[in-house]
């Protein structure tokens, strides 16, 4: 059986020419650099209506949390007025508050979540 060459390695992004000061060409390579996303935090606030039961069974729902996380993040909510549920990036935060609107609705509480820049 013939042996196989291995893959070449994949280009080499193109170099930007630059003159030398004896009229040389010079290349220079630039590698592009990506900044990560900015990332956004979902946040709850407090109200006197809302039951705690519900909030609970939103942050396990649509969080993720276990029951003791969700409780503590719940009570963080009660008592501060507000409490983080958790950080993403922009479309995923934006979707996790529409969904919460939308249960909260759905269960008639007057529940707020937001999100902001982390």
């Amino acid at each position: 059986m013939p042996q196989e060459d291995p893959p070449s390695p994949p280009p080499k992004p193109p170099a930007q020419p630059r003159h030398g000061s004896d009229g040389a060409v010079v290349v220079e390579r630039k590698t592009a650099r990506t900044k990560p996303p900015q990332m956004f935090q979902v946040v709850l606030l407090n109200d006197d209506y809302t039951p705690m039961e519900f909030v609970v069974m939103v942050l396990q729902h649509y969080f993720r949390c276990d029951l003791e996380t969700a409780t503590l993040i719940m009570l963080k909510i009660h008592h501060e007025g507000r409490g983080v549920c958790g950080v993403f990036s922009k479309d995923v935060a934006a979707t996790k508050v529409e969904l919460v609107l939308a249960a909260a609705r759905r269960a008639g509480h007057p529940l707020q979540c937001i999100m902001e820049a982390a």
